[in-house]
């Protein structure tokens, strides 16, 4: 592997690094797997990405496959962003806001951008990407773009996908791309040419045309596998392979430059704060909470807010509804109008809403004054990152969909699954999408937690798809998830996943391993025995 690093520092603008603290800086991500890769690479360009996987390509072609896998921040828990073979890391370079389009509310930019850092720059100008919304601001673009996150303002606002004006996409022979969606007699062109871009395009549209039933079936909600692909012809034969890129988690192709829509974003909530004395109560209420069309709402089991008061972080509204009810479950829902006076309006609708219910207590903050009430939405962090590093809340077991109308059904199944298990399962997300969370806590270090570790999400996943949900609706399923989901799903869905991967990736050395079925046994040897935050610790969690 020394000669390849030498060589390829030959011929790269960017760094090619093998050493043993780089490399194992690289080996893991914010999940609970480690993979040591042979070299990292920091590449300044696209160009620098495209020799990379052009040359991958070529070897590939004499048979000796170097695995190529992208990464940002590292901040996704499922292993897609780890990988033996070359790391190529976006964060050191490639990370420039090249222009903003006021007029517009376009953004052009790298992958390596931090989403806290756009979101400073579009702050300028009172706009956002608001599906961006809830991210951790260390994490970058093209993570976000990679794993197409939803986020708690998805159900106002939408996916990221909606933010997406354009990409420019690395092809795995190191041809670009420039995506948008294109009209039918372009689209005959394209096909037309000798090109990969031409086989990409003829394959694409050859899968599309022979899966016209399984396209037919998928479900908008689901971001398992290339389920995207249902969103790139459209009826009167327009094309656009972006949606095949979002939440490909790097398989498929590599992005390296993004156009974005912002919008005019405000900068205040009005925020109600409803804690439940019973659980049954407050999934009720939530068809109703909807139906105002708030920013967000979310759902939280009153074991994620016991937990944070064990370690001292305490909410006064929840303190104080403590002290009149035994809490079962608690519902944030906020206003984001730009009218004071409009958020007024909603919040008073929900005291009117439960002034007369004994068993709930209600919190009311709007504008500066409720900073302290959206504190809360981040309580799962004492959950998922307890003060004894033994312990730990691996981020493996969210980004599900359950359907309003079987979330009571699946909530109590998901009690009966925690007895029987012997784990706690607190329950969380976002209500306005059906997206959620559960935290179970592991001791790595202990072989046993290690199998439950598998066994839970396979459990879980059997759960999910059993009550009509979807395992994946934001996030992706990387390494860890994909064993266990595509043994929930129609031999004809893999099997047409599989071919969408052929034909953009024919040799495998796309991110390999990644949103493809992976034998346990490879997992279990992977799994580390500690769950170490201290990178991003640096960032804050």
């Amino acid at each position: 592997m020394s000669k390849v690093a030498t060589y390829l520092r030959g011929h790269l603008t960017g760094e090619v690094s093998t050493r043993t603290d780089v490399r194992e800086a690289m080996s893991t991500d914010a999940g609970v797997l480690k993979i040591v890769p042979e070299m990292v690479i920091y590449p300044r360009s696209t160009n620098d990405i495209r020799k990379v996987c052009r040359f991958a390509w070529q070897l590939a072609e004499k048979g000796h496959v170097i695995p190529v896998t992208v990464r940002g921040a590292g901040t996704d828990g499922t292993g897609a962003a780890i990988g033996k073979g070359a790391s190529v890391v976006t964060t050191a370079h490639m990370n420039k806001i090249f222009e903003y389009d006021a007029k517009q509310k376009l953004v052009r930019l790298q992958p390596g951008v931090a989403i806290g850092a756009l979101s400073q720059a579009l702050s300028l100008h009172g706009t956002s990407i608001m599906s961006l919304a809830g991210s951790q601001v260390f994490g970058t673009i093209g993570g976000a773009i990679a794993s197409a996150v939803a986020g708690p303002l998805a159900g106002k606002y939408g996916t990221i996908e909606r933010a997406i004006d354009q990409l420019e996409v690395v092809l795995a022979n190191g041809d670009v791309i420039q995506t948008g969606r294109i009209n039918k007699r372009e689209l005959s062109r394209r096909k037309g040419l000798q090109t990969f871009e031409g086989d990409i395009y003829r394959g694409i549209d050859g899968i599309i045309e022979e899966s016209a039933d399984i396209l037919d079936n998928l479900r908008s909600n689901d971001a398992t596998g290339y389920n995207t692909i249902a969103d790139v012809k459209q009826k009167d034969g327009s094309f656009d392979l972006t949606p095949l890129f979002i939440g490909s988690q790097g398989t498929l192709g590599i992005i390296t430059e993004m156009i974005l829509r912002a919008e005019y974003r405000s900068l205040h909530y009005g925020v109600a704060a409803l804690v439940f004395a019973s659980a049954n109560a407050a999934r009720d209420a939530l068809d109703d909470l909807c139906k105002m069309m708030p920013a967000f709402v979310e759902y939280y089991d009153a074991e994620l807010f016991n937990t944070a008061a064990t370690c001292g972080r305490k909410y006064d509204f929840y303190t104080q509804a403590s002290e009149k009810l035994k809490p079962e479950s608690v519902v944030i829902i906020g206003f984001d109008d730009f009218s004071e006076h409009h958020r007024a309006k909603a919040l008073k609708k929900i005291t009117k809403m439960f002034a007369n219910a004994d068993d709930v207590a209600t919190t009311f903050a709007n504008g500066d004054a409720a900073d302290d009430l959206l504190a809360a939405l981040d309580v799962a962090y004492y959950t998922t990152l307890p003060d004894h590093a033994s312990l730990a809340a691996p981020n493996l077991y969210g980004g599900f969909h359950v359907p309003t109308e079987r979330l009571e059904e699946f909530a109590r199944s998901l009690q009966e699954l925690a007895a029987k298990d012997h784990v706690a399962l607190p329950l969380a997300g976002h209500v306005y999408t059906n997206t959620y969370s559960v935290y179970p806590t592991f001791e790595l270090h202990k072989v046993s937690d290690k199998q439950r570790i598998f066994k839970l999400l396979d459990d879980l996943t059997k759960l999910v798809y059993a009550h009509g949900g979807t395992m994946i609706a934001e996030g992706g399923e990387g390494r860890l998830k994909s064993r266990f989901i595509y043994a929930q799903l129609d031999e004809q869905v893999v099997a047409m996943y599989a071919s969408i991967r052929k034909v953009c990736d024919p040799y495998g050395f796309m991110n390999t391993g990644v949103k493809e079925p992976t034998d346990t046994r490879q997992l279990a040897a992977m799994l580390r025995d500690s769950h170490d935050a201290g990178q991003l610790a640096r960032f804050g969690l």
